[in-house]
């Protein structure tokens, strides 16, 4: 498979994308991938606009990426730049710059800041006290009083767990959205209703405002 990748230079007259060999060892790489690239004599971050069954350029003359940083772009967010580069006569390195996750540098040790969030998702019990209470389990809390793990479960908490019968959400959205506290939502955790853990936000373009 072949990236086809712009070097992020401030260079106006340079013309990508360029294409690397990409090889096993770098993992999964799609569009909006971070990658270190042998430019010339510099190390330089690229970011991938495209990936490519076959180049045009002659197999020996492809090299590879040096390595692949962890975050990458948002594919929309590439599409944006390059549509940002082209209506207002820029480069697409420079566009691509705009869209580059917080702290990220440009050289060969880019400095990336991940952003996390606490993630919550029912466990096996927590499904099967659903399962058995569905009356209880509404949107509006319904009734208290129904045990899990030999303790009371209020009526946010119940809430709560309704919450998390569709997929996992994060847990500042769902103590918005079932008006449960944090300590509350521990409690469940505690009796092996729900788990939390740590995982990586993803980074999207915001939804525009509707006009007029």
């Amino acid at each position: 498979m072949i990236a086809k990748v712009e070097p992020l230079t401030t260079a106006r007259a340079l013309r990508g994308p360029f294409d690397y060999r990409l090889s096993e060892r770098l993992g999964a790489v799609g569009i909006g991938s971070l990658l270190v690239v042998p430019f010339g004599r510099q190390r330089l971050l690229g970011v991938v606009v495209e990936v490519a069954e076959r180049s045009e350029i002659a197999p020996e003359r492809l090299v590879e990426p040096l390595w692949a940083v962890e975050q990458g772009v948002p594919p929309e967010l590439v599409s944006l730049a390059l549509w940002v580069a082209e209506a207002y006569c820029s480069t697409p390195a420079r566009a691509l710059g705009l869209v580059l996750p917080p702290g990220t540098g440009r050289g060969e040790r880019p400095r990336v800041r991940e952003r996390h969030e606490l993630r919550a998702s029912l466990t096996e019990a927590g499904r099967t006290l659903l399962a058995e209470a569905p009356d209880e389990a509404n949107a509006n809390g319904a009734r208290p009083g129904r045990t899990g793990a030999g303790r009371p479960v209020g009526s946010r908490q119940w809430a709560a767990l309704a919450g998390l019968a569709s997929g996992s959400r994060a847990l500042s959205e769902l103590i918005h959205a079932s008006a449960c506290g944090h300590a509350s939502l521990r409690g469940l955790e505690a009796r092996g209703l729900m788990a939390l853990e740590r995982g990586r936000v993803r980074r999207r373009p915001a939804t525009p405002a509707p006009v007029g």
